[in-house]
């Protein structure tokens, strides 16, 4: 159990004053209040106490405000009403203990155990737990191409060899590598995940492979890579053709001698890691377009894995919308739910461009939005507060441009794109068309 000891406060102001000389793990505030905002609450403790997560409490009509407090630092929000498990669920979350472990009558939330400091947390390393038991986890489907898939998956899983996954954004490729992980005989061993994607250029060598002290402006301390933390592993390297094709050489190296160096070390460290990939982009083109080492190709694609796109296994949509419903009624302590006849017939007749990402958000979205009613319907999953936003998103940043230099151009629309999305330049190559890859090498090129 763990023994929380926490502090309660009737005034925000009275609480400010607490964190002014005290840093707590976790605050839980409410939006609305008498003498400051939740809003404000959230900006203090960003500002004062940055380590400090923030879980707001906020009324059910909101929702959009909730996106903006997640947005703008808070960690978890719950809307009104919720039921007590419902918040003992997110705090355990949090501490990243298994749920359940705090029960009634038992203290939440601030001074309990040490979590990751934000320093530790921004390292890009993503170690993900093992079990395999966990409903999230779970690779589902009928289609006879996933059937074919989930056959052969224990043999994939049951040797060395490295395994290349492409498909889609949002197909299940990752989904598909802890399933790998988890029917391997490794599964009781480290499962690492790199997003190479999200790793800034001048990061990616250090976050693989560690760094000493020293070695480049910022690293104050001698730091292990994720090579390190996966050692007896698995590493899952995924959209590894986002990775620079300098550090390619070296990644080409661990996979061929079993060792690399830390930056700024001339001592090689033997290491012992089964290497799983994904890749959303057609490697062939990568190839040609020189982004991508030819060699690496042949040394990752012992086993080539292709995931179809949600559009291609359309029988597998009720399949996949009751998985994800069943989900998170269990998540979020709910009575069991059902997915009306209606909305099965709009779930197959979609796009699903985001594949079964997409897919999952909009069930999410109806879970939460269906609050007491036992039957999810359309109009839970196609909310109008969202359409609009989803619809006015791309319409404002790719209109009224005035007439300017193509250069100019692509730079105006970069840097709209960026600010409709905070920043996020994986979103922001969304709304474009365009890699976060190619945002990266624009901005680059403009010295931004």
């Amino acid at each position: 159990m763990n023994n929380f000891q926490i502090n309660a406060f009737e005034s925000p102001v009275k609480a400010t004053e607490f964190l002014q000389s005290n840093k707590p793990d976790l605050v839980i505030t409410d939006v609305k209040m008498n003498e400051m905002t939740g809003d404000e609450i959230l900006s203090f403790v960003k500002k004062n106490c940055p380590e400090t997560g923030v879980i707001m409490i906020t009324g059910f009509g909101n929702i959009q405000h909730s996106v903006n407090a997640l947005r703008k630092g808070a960690y978890d929000y719950i809307t009104k009403p919720f039921k007590a498990k419902e918040l003992l669920f997110r705090v355990n979350r949090y501490f990243e203990s298994e749920p359940g472990e705090v029960g009634p009558g038992k203290p939440l939330g601030i001074d309990s155990k040490p979590r990751k400091t934000e320093r530790e947390k921004s390292t890009h390393i993503k170690k993900i737990e093992p079990s395999t038991n966990g409903i999230e986890n779970k690779f589902v489907g009928n289609d006879p191409k996933i059937k074919k898939l989930l056959r052969i998956l224990p043999q994939i899983a049951r040797n060395e060899a490295t395994v290349m996954i492409q498909g889609e954004s949002g197909t299940g490729k990752e989904v598909f590598a802890h399933q790998i992980h988890a029917n391997s005989d490794r599964a009781g061993k480290p499962y690492i995940k790199i997003n190479c994607a999200n790793l800034p250029t001048e990061l990616v060598e250090s976050t693989l492979f560690g760094h000493l002290k020293g070695s480049f402006t910022g690293a104050v301390a001698d730091r292990k890579g994720a090579f390190d933390e996966a050692d007896g592993g698995t590493l899952l390297l995924d959209e590894i053709t986002e990775i620079d094709i300098n550090v390619q050489a070296k990644l080409l190296r661990v996979l061929q001698e079993k060792e690399f160096y830390r930056v700024g070390s001339q001592k090689p460290i033997n290491v012992n890691v089964r290497i799983l990939a994904t890749s959303n982009r057609i490697l062939g083109q990568a190839i040609s377009e020189g982004t991508f080492r030819e060699d690496l190709y042949y040394r990752l694609n012992v086993f080539p894995i292709t995931i179809p796109p949600l559009r291609h296994r359309r029988e597998d949509i009720p399949l996949l919308a009751n998985h994800f419903m069943q989900q998170y009624t269990r998540q979020y302590g709910l009575e069991e739910k059902k997915l009306s006849d209606e909305l099965i017939s709009y779930l197959m007749i979609q796009e699903w461009r985001g594949n079964v990402r997409e897919l999952n958000n909009k069930i999410h979205r109806g879970v939460i939005l269906s609050q007491d009613s036992v039957e999810i319907k359309p109009e839970h999953i196609e909310n109008q507060l969202f359409t609009n936003v989803d619809e006015s998103l791309s319409n404002e940043v790719l209109t009224d441009l005035p007439l300017m230099a193509i250069e100019d151009m692509e730079l105006h629309l970069i840097k709209k794109a960026l600010e409709h999305t905070q920043g996020n330049q994986k979103e922001a190559s969304k709304i474009l068309g365009i890699s976060d890859r190619t945002i990266r090498n624009k901005l680059k090129n403009l010295n931004m």
